[in-house]
């Protein structure tokens, strides 16, 4: 019974305690632009917004504003009734989620508020991580959970949806980043030079998974993106190397990457075609060398 009666003290404690250290000017404002939000709300929204009035839509709004900051006033004209709701429910996030509605109104409630692990990331991460979440709609999420923020500033650099979707399908678990390696520096190249960067590395991802090509591309990326240096003529020069003289992993990245451009259906038909040349000439070279009567026992009837 006791903790039934303390809970409803302790929550009016958390109103009456801000307002204990706010003065009579400010308090005055924050009740003055609450009433004006709600009577905004109830003329955008009408009735989802109308169902308790809007004296008590008022006091919900500023009793938020009191506790999570005057980033609720935005946040409220740009979603509503239902982003009130999201920010008295938060708990722990409620003023990230104040912050995020007020910046991106429904799409921040669609692809933040709204998404547990998202709220993590820009509890995280800040209002950056909040901001690429919603550009990207939410596919950016599985590369911050994985990189952090340079996963955060390399889809800030790149301005372009297909190129963003890119670098989200290379950064899931087990993707193309994982297999290149060294990917906070990767993702740094990302950030410095933006969609140029991402397009060379989609177009170069296999080749950036050698040792010898990454190393060259991280140490003169510019070159490589503007094309004055050709990544395939590195991964062609170390794939040639004598064994004898190449590093072990790199003597098997050599291999792979023969065994990846072999044609081998072309290789099947020129083996085919060498030995049926091969039988040919010897059955040629055995009819020669054969006796009479056993050559001609070879030879087809007279028509």
């Amino acid at each position: 019974m006791r903790h039934t009666v303390a809970a409803p003290r302790w929550a009016a404690l958390a109103v009456l305690v801000p307002l204990a250290f706010t003065s009579p000017a400010a308090a005055q404002a924050k009740a003055k632009a609450a009433q004006e939000a709600a009577e905004y709300i109830l003329q955008r929204f009408g009735r989802e917004a109308a169902k308790e009035g809007a004296q008590a839509l008022a006091s919900r709004i500023e009793r938020a504003a009191v506790l999570h900051g005057d980033e609720v006033f935005q946040a409220v004209r740009r979603a509503g009734p239902r982003g009130l709701q999201l920010i008295e429910e938060a708990g722990a996030h409620s003023r990230p989620v104040a912050r995020v509605l007020a910046a991106h109104g429904e799409e921040g409630a669609v692809f933040v508020a709204t998404r547990p692990k998202a709220l993590q990331l820009v509890a995280q991460h800040g209002d950056e991580a909040a901001a690429v979440l919603v550009r990207t709609r939410g596919v950016a999420e599985p590369a911050i959970a994985e990189f952090g923020q340079p996963a955060v500033r390399a889809f800030q650099a790149v301005a372009k949806p297909q190129n963003a979707r890119r670098l989200a399908m290379m950064a899931t678990e087990g993707g193309e980043l994982a297999q290149i390696g060294r990917t906070p520096e990767v993702l740094g190249v990302l950030e410095k030079y933006g969609d140029p960067a991402m397009e060379f590395v989609w177009r170069h991802k296999g080749a950036l998974a050698t040792t010898a090509a990454l190393a060259a591309f991280l140490a003169d990326p510019e070159a490589f993106i503007s094309g004055a240096r050709d990544i395939t003529r590195i991964v062609a020069e170390n794939a040639v190397k004598p064994l004898a003289e190449t590093p072990g992993i790199a003597a098997k990245e050599g291999a792979a990457i023969v065994a990846r451009e072999t044609n081998w259906t072309l290789l099947g038909l020129g083996v085919i075609a060498a030995v049926a040349l091969l039988l040919a000439a010897r059955w040629r070279l055995w009819r020669r060398l054969a006796p009479p009567d056993e050559a001609a026992a070879l030879e087809p009837p007279p028509e």
